[in-house]
């Protein structure tokens, strides 16, 4: 029997492969402010689905939220 080598794709490499569908989309014609949207909702659909409770991807969704506020306040300064 042979061992099967786990192999985990980082945070970097899944956000990276994120944004070259994202890339993709435009360069299909898609517009920006739909790419968002679906994406938006998808992420929350997946969060829903995947985290162990509501409150868990509540938590998901809001955190990034924050963070994002806060770098683009930190950047205005």
């Amino acid at each position: 029997m042979t061992a099967v080598k786990e192999t985990r794709i980082s945070y970097e490499d899944m956000y990276d492969r994120l944004l070259d569908v994202t890339e993709e989309f435009s360069l299909q014609g898609a517009n920006p402010f739909h790419v968002a949207n679906v994406m938006s909702r998808f992420v929350v659909e997946l969060c829903f689905d995947c985290a162990p409770s509501d409150a868990d991807a509540t938590y998901l969704l809001l955190s990034a939220i924050t963070d994002r506020i806060e770098r683009d306040r930190e950047n205005d300064c």
